[in-house]
């Protein structure tokens, strides 16, 4: 139990959050100038008031002075959220009619199928032999020539066409939203570079810290790779180490998603944690005089924020860290620190740096999971006393699983869809292997001898390998992992809010919040059975806007087949198929050849005609041929696909419909032609190009 006294920053937390959130959903461009002013107005108020104290006799309304304080955090954080978006900047470069972009390059480019991506930040616009001063973020895909003889480096100078577009939202149900995410970061555009329509102005012009932090994490990486003979294991301790996850296999990264396990690829607390301690360690015998200690705070302080730059920082790097060095602080200034306190300071700065992090899942599950650390992790501990000093340390770090477990599963369902229902076992058995492999990754780094580099490089490879292969076993077990669990904003609400009052009315013993925590189940088990009923009545057709692919999907009664003309290992099942039906309650999926022939009770296909219960249609392709039979076939929906020959009034002459899709295969140019001859013979049209899924209950 503690007093708010004790905790001020989790109560000044509050204001700036909401103040976030307003600034997300009403922002306005008078906030950049005039934000400021109203800060200093209430801080003039403040003063004033306080100046006053005694005259107006203010100890009667101390409740004023925090009014005001919280007003005050409350407009900071919105005017930042405002200013630091760039929606509202004029010198962004959209508003300006250019041929050409000068952008520097922001982060470190990764290459990925002959082309490197990396995020861009346009310092200049040119126009008519004259270059102007702009600003914004961009996304760059820089083709790379056949021999590769330019590697683009963070800090380099580019010019680039002015050719651009806006980042596409998605257009299927449940697909992630990528533009969402990269908006959050600022970036609303994208543009796609030739390997011979660039040049480059100059090398090396970025931040020096920056640069020096990302050329040395490049050389310990290297330092892995030549010394760690499997190239997975090198990239693991890569991810691991130095949070370069560039080069890490897909299938060891859904090995540790699915076993529960994925916060040990994230740089986080952890590795801060053991970097902190190896120091604390090795700098034990400089606490002999203050002049020492002072030094020794300032190297480990210094450390332990350079490990953050050469980690990339990120949100949960630079919450620990902060977390960290104020707690070294503190103990040097010999003063007691309130866990719950040390929290919400690190929150706070960190949202006043960036007030995007608030909508960043890694900072928000971040969090979440620090906080069920420090408020689920002693009340689970002491349910249980062991006297075997190894039991209860089994005992102690299956408390600390269960307690990250509870705090972020809401979030983790929403977000990502699953739950692993062996992570108590994944995180036991890999604890000490992580560790070790943490403190023989940093020894590897340290030591400059080839001699012991080269049997350490192997002995980190192999308990890698044996730690993946561990997981893999654990991932492939019977019912390793619930998926498909999609919950909405109201039941993510219900679940959270259901925790908080169990956790409350436990503690309190209060009968009022054990009662409310009754009704709040029961209403989200109405939720989820009402979500199961509206399911399994449900009866759908939907047509999918794909990237030059082409896919149908009818469901009923929570099972569905696709239609579609790729396989289940191509990327655009999992990115755009699965998740639109698993969203839709339609956990059963069959996934067919879009010209197979097949019949059920409730749907038939004969190539290129298909029925579902009533609702038929018809896909017109390249290969279709239908003579003239004197009456013209009745179908529901035209499906044109894969740039057929022709034209619509010609098919419309022996087929009649009611609608015209036009799906993603069709050429760009076949598109105008088949919208202007459609406007001349009055039929109903719909791209599937670059436009939401068609989707028809039947």
């Amino acid at each position: 139990m503690f007093y708010t006294g004790e905790v001020p920053f989790v109560r000044f937390l509050i204001p700036i959050i909401v103040g976030i959130i307003s600034a997300r959903l009403f922002a306005h461009p008078f906030f950049i100038n005039s934000g400021l002013g109203f800060c200093l107005f209430t801080l003039c108020i403040f003063l004033f008031l306080l100046i006053k104290y005694k005259r107006f006799s203010l100890f009667r309304m101390a409740w004023i002075f925090g009014l005001i304080i919280h007003l005050f955090l409350y407009i900071l954080s919105f005017s930042l959220t405002v200013y630091y978006s760039d929606r509202f900047d004029p010198l962004r470069f959209n508003n300006f009619k250019t041929d050409l972009l000068i952008l520097k390059v922001q982060t470190e480019p990764k290459l990925t199928n002959a082309t490197f991506r990396f995020e861009g930040e346009v310092i200049g616009v040119y126009t008519q032999d004259t270059v102007k001063q702009s600003s914004g973020k961009i996304l760059i895909s820089l083709e790379a020539d056949s021999n590769i003889n330019y590697l683009p480096d963070y800090g380099d100078i580019l010019l680039i066409p002015a050719l651009y577009h806006a980042l596409e939202p998605p257009y299927n149900p449940g697909e992630f939203d990528y533009k969402a995410f990269m908006e959050n970061r600022q970036i609303y555009f994208q543009s796609f570079v030739p390997s011979d329509q660039f040049q480059v102005l100059a090398r090396d012009a970025g931040n020096p810290v920056i640069s020096f932090a990302l050329s040395l994490r490049r050389e310990l990486i290297g330092k892995y790779n030549n010394y760690l003979p499997d190239p997975d294991a090198a990239a693991l301790a890569s991810t691991l180490i130095l949070g370069y996850r560039a080069d890490l296999n897909k299938d060891v990264i859904e090995a540790y998603s699915k076993t529960g396990t994925m916060h040990v690829l994230s740089v986080s607390g952890m590795h801060v944690g053991i970097v902190f301690l190896v120091l604390s360690v090795l700098l034990r015998p400089m606490d002999k005089s203050k002049p020492l200690i002072l030094i020794r705070i300032l190297f480990i302080l210094s450390a332990i924020w350079f490990y953050a730059l050469i980690s990339g920082f990120s949100s949960p790097v630079c919450r620990a860290a902060l977390m960290i060095s104020f707690v070294v602080i503190g103990k040097a200034l010999k003063r007691n620190q309130n866990s719950y306190n040390l929290i919400a300071v690190s929150a706070f700065f960190l949202l006043l740096y960036n007030p995007f992090y608030l909508f960043d899942v890694g900072f928000q599950l971040s969090y979440l999971a620090v906080c069920g650390l420090v408020y689920f992790h002693p009340k689970l501990y002491h349910t249980l006393y062991f006297r075997n000093k190894f039991i209860d340390y089994v005992w102690s770090y299956s408390a600390l699983s269960v307690a990250a477990q509870l705090a972020t599963f809401p979030l983790s369902l929403y977000y990502f869809h699953h739950f692993p229902l062996y992570f108590l076992i994944s995180n036991l058995l890999i604890v000490l292997p992580v560790t070790i492999i943490m403190y023989t990754g940093i020894l590897l780094l340290a030591i400059p001898f080839k001699l012991l580099l080269v049997p350490i490089g192997i002995f980190l490879s192999e308990l890698i390998h044996l730690t993946n292969n561990t997981l893999f076993r654990i991932e492939n077990l019977p019912y390793a992992s619930l998926s498909g669990l999609w919950i909405n904003g109201i039941q993510l609400f219900l679940v959270c809010t259901l925790i908080l009052t169990l956790s409350l009315g436990v503690k309190f013993r209060l009968k009022s919040l054990m009662i409310s925590t009754v009704i709040l189940f029961l209403i989200l088990q109405i939720s989820f059975s009402m979500d199961r009923i509206l399911n399994y009545r449900k009866e759908e057709l939907i047509f999918f806007s794909l990237r030059n692919k082409s896919a149908i999907a009818y469901t009923k009664r929570t099972k569905s087949i696709v239609l579609a003309d790729f396989e289940s290992t191509d990327r655009t099942y999992s990115y755009s198929i699965k998740p639109a039906l698993e969203s839709r309650g339609s956990p059963e999926i069959h996934l067919l050849d879009i010209e197979s022939q097949f019949k059920t009770n409730s749907y038939w296909s004969d190539s290129n005609f298909m029925q579902f219960g009533n609702f038929r249609v018809l896909r017109w392709d390249r290969k279709i041929s239908l003579p003239n039979m004197g009456k013209r076939l009745k179908v529901d929906i035209l499906v044109l696909s894969q740039n057929p020959v022709q034209d619509l009034e010609d098919i419309n002459a022996i087929v009649e419909f009611k609608k015209v899709l036009i799906d993603p295969t069709n050429t760009d140019y076949k598109i105008k032609f088949w919208l202007a001859e459609a406007a001349k013979l009055n039929l109903s049209v719909y791209v599937l190009k670059n436009s939401p899924a068609y989707i028809i209950k039947l």
